[in-house]
């Protein structure tokens, strides 16, 4: 989601999407019924309609909020908070992977919806009439933190509870991928369960039929989310395996490497331009920490040079610039391997003997490709 972020405080920046706005239209428009019925003025009911809306977004937030907490107490860098159609979401990088840190980032927020409910439960009791209008949306403000705290606490991705069994199961079974597919596949269930639900209810006539259109319409909106969120889970699953597969030394290519100055004449005859690689250790300023900056040559220009004038011309002449060119140990094996790239990265490592000899090349399209499963 892009857009400007807003700061408050000491909060992460803070990412508003208009879709937000739908959010507190809708639920006002659920909302407003009950509340009619009770406030003797309409305009107040609607003011208090939306009312109980906002309170859904400050909801949100906090628990959005609660996530971003203690998710910097386990070290993670909290990047953003995003309040969207769909409720929000807190991104961050780093921190724990699986066991108690992952589980309590995960519980965070529905624990504080939890306590939001207890605190409005309580002004509610305190209310004379129970009747009345500011009573009704206190009682609504407290069922609502309760349902978002228990939906958000139900076990399938990617709601907070899957998360938390995701990481439990990844870390009892030693094996993270299965916990994400199992919390994944409950999180699919989930997504039918949440249109089945209100299209029961409106077979039973429990509402009105503008009530049970908006309701149903939100279901498959949510179960759509629901649907896809897990969906991406299974995904990344998958791509986790292949990550785990990947080793360097099935990974290398052996390819002819060159230095830019090199004559076309000085490459074998019958030599593939694919299989050239030009690479100059000059200093790059635009990557710092790199070997310096490889080539490909281009096939079209190779062709169009004469055999005569091949010797007098050097391979920089018909060289396409690829990007810098880092070094890799060539023992490196799964997410040791992928992580080294992603902290270095470039579109070719020369794999390096413990002599610092070059055993091979590993181009990051091919590790791409196998993390696609191509």
């Amino acid at each position: 989601m892009s857009g400007r972020a807003l700061r408050l405080g000491s909060l992460p920046p803070l990412r508003v999407s208009p879709g937000t706005v739908i959010m507190v239209l809708v639920l006002a428009v659920l909302m407003y019924p009950a509340l009619e019925r009770v406030s003797e003025i309409p305009s107040r009911a609607i003011l208090l309609a939306i009312g109980v809306g906002g309170f859904l977004v400050l909801s949100v937030l906090v628990h959005e909020a609660a996530h971003a907490l203690i998710a910097r107490a386990f070290g993670a860098r909290v990047e953003h908070i995003a309040l969207t159609l769909w409720g929000g979401h807190t991104q961050y990088r780093g921190g724990p992977r699986g066991g108690i840190g992952s589980i309590l980032i995960s519980l965070a927020g529905p624990v504080s919806n939890l306590l939001l409910a207890a605190l409005t439960f309580a002004i509610t009791a305190l209310a004379t009439d129970p009747g009345t209008p500011a009573a009704l949306f206190w009682g609504f403000c407290s069922w609502l933190n309760l349902a978002l705290a228990l939906f958000n606490l139900l076990p399938g991705l990617p709601m907070d509870g899957g998360r938390a069994l995701e990481a439990l199961l990844g870390s009892i079974l030693r094996r993270p991928t299965v916990g994400t597919r199992v919390t994944a596949w409950i999180g699919r269930g989930l997504a039918i369960a949440v249109v089945l639900v209100p299209l029961w209810r409106a077979a039973r006539g429990h509402a009105s039929m503008t009530g049970q259109l908006l309701t149903i319409v939100w279901a498959v909106l949510i179960a759509s989310l629901l649907w896809s969120g897990a969906s991406r889970a299974l995904e990344g699953a998958r791509v986790q395996e292949r990550a785990e597969r990947l080793d360097a030394g099935d990974l290398l290519r052996s390819m002819l490497i060159c230095a830019p100055q090199t004559p076309l004449g000085q490459l074998p005859a019958q030599v593939d331009p694919e299989q050239v690689l030009v690479v100059d250790l000059a200093p790059d300023p635009a990557a710092p920490g790199s070997l310096g900056r490889a080539y490909r040559l281009d096939t079209g220009a190779l062709a169009a040079v004469p055999a005569p004038r091949r010797e007098a011309t050097a391979v920089s002449a018909i060289a396409m610039p690829i990007g810098p060119v880092r070094s890799l140990p060539g023992d490196l094996a799964g997410d040791a391997l992928l992580s080294a790239m992603l902290d270095a990265p470039a579109p070719v490592y020369l794999v390096r003997e413990a002599d610092g000899s070059v055993r091979g090349v590993i181009m990051s399209a091919d590790v791409n490709a196998r993390l696609r499963g191509r």
